[in-house]
């Protein structure tokens, strides 16, 4: 068995962490529907482990440790099958006697395979990650097909093609780059091969940071593709790399950078969707600059941005709760909007909800599929009804309804703040596929 972690895996083997004096110990290292984990058993409350997960209670008086080392943020894990460092740690959850034994779990936010050592992960030099949709919208391609007739017999080429590349400047320090590329997959004791399109986001630095750090440029590409079709899109860790870590042969010799596998729990990979799901937002009108424009629109409205693009996750949630999530980043919006016509702080947090909703529609009213006034008229009845007690409950399918509007509403602004025109923009949201208009079922 290679060194890998597919879906179910459990392995033995030692731990191994920063504190000189913890004693050799067996673990257990197990990826599930749960996460990234590793049980770690001990003889007796004395054993430094223990302190890890009873440090909230557990001991009975009198036998609490002395100085109880805190949980570490990195455990490198080994055994026959290679090393895995596992990073951002947390404990949670033991089991323990009084006076013996005990075992708890460590949960780990990410896996760094075939590292063996106690190497910073956590603040990378650089991450790559795979969006889905990203290489569709981009429209690029690994591979180029050929189709001519040979004696009569069709024949079909496929090639692989140079990797495309894209790079998206500096962003405080992270250098943004796209790159494709493609793989073969053999399918292990058949006679299948999978050949894979692929597209990397990759983000660098000439000092460590830390991980969300690079993280948040990736997933501001993922939600620039959320916004264009309001669909889910996945974003997913799969390589990183510290200048610590180089490729390193037999000889002792360095090659350069190694870009490590990566596993992060949560990775399921969002299919294409079926059918025909037209973009609001392409990249032939945005380009390199519109990207860039994003990412910095992103960052000074996420207050208005944040609530709405992660109201796509709430599916199972009732539609009061989506209204209630969403409010307060309408709220935010018109009160940004505010601040950059020039008006003071106080003056722009004393503005009622209409008028800052009314400041938005000001911006994007022309454009929706709908009567503008009447999305103000409900939004504010509406949200109203779920903040305040004393009136009257809205009805669900309402709820539903002025929640779906106000989603387009942002959509809409944000694809006029990045310079597509307000007739395009018009026509493509006659043919959004964004759900709307929801009735009672009879």
């Amino acid at each position: 068995m290679p060194n890998k972690l597919p879906m179910g895996t459990r392995r033995t083997g030692d731990l191994y962490d920063s504190y000189e004096d913890t004693p050799d110990v067996k673990v257990t290292l197990e990826r599930s529907e749960q996460g990234l984990s590793v049980t770690v058993a001990w003889s007796s409350p004395e054993v430094p482990y223990a302190a890890w997960f009873m440090s909230r209670g557990g001991f009975l008086p009198g036998t609490e440790p002395k100085e109880p080392k805190p949980v570490p943020q990195r455990v490198v894990f080994h055994d026959s099958h290679g090393s895995v460092l596992l990073i951002r740690c947390w404990a949670r959850g033991f089991h323990a006697d009084a006076f013996g034994p005990g075992s708890g779990t460590l949960w780990a936010r990410a896996a760094i395979l075939g590292v063996e050592a106690d190497l910073q992960y956590d603040r990378p030099h650089g991450l790559s990650s795979e969006i889905s949709g990203l290489r569709e919208w981009l429209g690029v391609t690994s591979w180029s097909i050929e189709h001519e007739l040979v004696d009569g017999v069709g024949v079909a080429r496929l090639t692989s093609v140079p990797p495309a590349r894209i790079e998206l400047g500096d962003h405080s320090g992270l250098v943004l780059e796209l790159t494709s590329g493609w793989q073969v997959v053999p399918d292990e004791g058949g006679d299948r091969r999978e050949l894979l399109d692929l597209l990397w986001c990759t983000t660098r630095s000439s000092e460590p940071m830390a991980w969300d750090e690079h993280l948040q440029l990736h997933k501001a590409l993922r939600d620039l593709l959320v916004l264009s079709r309001w669909r889910n899109e996945s974003c997913v860790v799969v390589h990183a790399f510290r200048q610590d870590d180089p490729l390193v042969t037999l000889d002792g010799a360095t090659h350069g950078e190694q870009w490590r596998e990566v596993i992060v729990p949560g990775d399921e990979r969002v299919p294409p969707p079926s059918g025909w799901h037209p973009h609001l937002l392409r990249f032939e009108d945005l380009g390199v600059a519109g990207i860039n424009h994003w990412i910095n629109l992103r960052d000074h409205f996420a207050r208005a941005l944040d609530p709405v693009i992660s109201s796509m996750d709430l599916r199972n949630a009732t539609p009061h709760t989506r209204l209630a999530h969403t409010g307060p980043g309408l709220e935010a919006l018109g009160y940004l909007l505010v601040l950059r016509d020039g008006a003071t702080e106080q003056k722009a947090s004393r503005m009622p909800l209409r008028a800052r909703f009314e400041r938005i529609l000001s911006e994007v009213g022309d454009c929706l599929p709908f009567d503008g006034s009447t999305w103000v008229e409900d939004a504010v009845s509406r949200y109203n009804g779920l903040k305040h007690a004393n009136r009257a409950q809205p009805d669900e399918v309402d709820l539903l309804n002025t929640w779906a509007d106000s989603v387009m509403v942002v959509r809409t602004w944000v694809a006029l703040e990045l310079g597509i025109p307000k007739a395009e923009v018009t026509k493509r949201l006659v043919d959004d596929r964004q759900p709307r208009g929801f009735s009672v079922r009879n």
